[in-house]
């Protein structure tokens, strides 16, 4: 009797584990395919990252571009500077999960609200304070395949 429940248990325990891995693994693989585009930027002071996003919609391409650089660390806070389209913002970014995010709209929403999205994920992703560096992660989504996108590399001011 006390061998069945302990052999119960061990299986259980076993069954729970592989459930747990196998739905890490289908999570991850299904992390990728939720952006349509994806780059990390390794940046240092004032060093300006630059992104030239294309619509297709139009009857040209329709060109702008997203300019962002880093100015200030403070303990886990990094101030951002960004520019899109020609509009100058200033964001506050901590190392805590919702507050070291910007989402920018890219393009405005069509008739389908849910599928007609374009956006722009600017992430926080590390501050390296001994190399003076920090990291953004870019995710953009575009569920109609609207637009194109050049991740351009960093050039000093």
């Amino acid at each position: 009797m006390f061998l069945r429940k302990t052999s119960k248990m061990f299986f259980l325990r076993i069954s729970t584990f592989f459930l747990v891995i196998c739905v890490t693994v289908v999570s991850l693989k299904a992390a990728d395919k939720l952006w349509d585009h994806q780059h990390r930027y390794t940046l240092k002071k004032d060093e300006i990252a630059n992104i030239t996003i294309s619509t297709t919609e139009s009857k040209g391409l329709d060109k702008s571009q997203v300019f962002f650089r880093w100015t200030l660390i403070v303990k886990d806070r990094v101030t951002v500077l960004l520019n899109q389209q020609g509009y100058p913002h200033q964001y506050i970014m901590y190392k805590k999960r919702s507050l070291d995010r910007v989402l920018l709209p890219l393009l405005p929403d069509g008739p389908d609200e849910l599928n007609d999205k374009s956006y722009l994920l600017l992430v926080l992703s590390d501050i390296n304070q001994s190399k003076n560096e920090v990291d953004f992660d870019i995710f953009i989504k575009d569920n109609k395949k609207r637009i194109l996108v050049d991740f351009n590399t960093p050039k000093d001011k």
